[in-house]
């Protein structure tokens, strides 16, 4: 979709609250950068495993802005109880990725208020020229993005629409089209796959074949095989897998979202289930001399 059509359907989520309605966009308008990507109704997964919601959300410098309506305020508690999808879960962003939030208190009287809200997006402004925002972050490949830096992160807000997108940007693929689960590629040279795994829970089975549950802090993912035909896990011990989980973005879209790189640590005795556990939340990429890492290159 267009910029228009975008920033029209983003801040059309806040509409049932009149409050943060005015605010987010009085903020918006202030901001005046059309180079900068709002997302609101964003989920963060905070400390202990618990998420929350905050209203309006840039990526690209990682600022959140929270308006603390009177309703809200007294029922802060039961929002965080609210049971989260799994597709919900995924789309979050990490508190403790250097994330920063600043609060509204919309009970306050206008003129202060209207302080509040001049202050806040002179803050941002100076994110954005601080960190040189000259494009959306969705204006520019992945690739160039993850070039520039040398790796791809979970902290990252990267969304890739389909398979075809994280072969060909991140793993020096040239598909016109791929519907497999994984991919074989060599990570500190040692064979290993991308896969690109449904996430299952308890009330919602994703697959008749194949469920891979993940934990609540995203270190392990048990893989359960309730096939009927007989077919056992054949992966060894040791194999490592980048895992980019299938999730839903703000707009009810599919995508796939990159949640680390895992290692296959438990296999059951009947190969019927295995773990995958977590060793690192980064992926190091030479485009240059075409090698993943775990570690960083010199």
């Amino acid at each position: 979709m267009d910029k228009v059509e975008y920033l029209i359907k983003t801040f059309s989520r806040t509409k049932r609250k009149d409050y943060e309605n005015y605010i987010l966009n009085a903020i918006w308008q202030k901001i005046d950068c059309l180079d900068l990507r709002p997302v609101t109704q964003q989920y963060v997964k905070g400390h202990d495993n618990e998420y929350y919601l905050i209203d309006l959300y840039f990526p690209q410098i990682n600022v959140g802005v929270e308006v603390d309506e009177a309703f809200h305020k007294n029922n802060v508690e039961s929002d965080l109880k609210r049971e989260l999808t799994i597709e919900e879960k995924l789309s979050s962003i990490r508190e403790e990725s250097l994330f920063e939030l600043k609060r509204v208190d919309a009970t306050l009287p206008l003129k202060v208020l209207s302080k509040r809200i001049a202050t806040i997006s002179a803050e941002v402004k100076e994110k954005v020229a601080e960190k040189k925002i000259t494009h959306w972050d969705t204006d520019l490949s992945v690739k160039n993005q993850v070039m520039e830096k040398g790796y791809i992160s979970i902290d990252d807000f990267y969304r890739f629409r389909v398979i075809t997108d994280v072969a060909n940007q991140l793993f020096f693929k040239n598909y016109k089209g791929f519907q497999q689960a994984s991919i074989k590629i060599a990570i500190d040279g040692k064979l290993a796959h991308v896969w690109f795994p449904t996430i299952s829970t308890e009330s919602k089975k994703e697959h008749s074949q194949w469920l891979n549950y993940l934990n609540e802090d995203w270190s392990v993912i048990k893989e359960e095989n309730i096939r009927e035909d007989g077919k056992i896990v054949t992966n060894e011990m040791g194999e490592l897998r980048a895992v980019f989980a299938r999730m839903k973005d703000n707009f009810g879209k599919f995508s796939y979202r990159f949640i680390g790189n895992f290692e296959l640590k438990k296999i059951s005795e009947d190969r019927k289930s295995c773990e995958f556990h977590k060793v690192s939340d980064r992926l190091y990429i030479d485009y240059e001399n075409r090698k993943l890492s775990m570690r960083e290159f010199m």
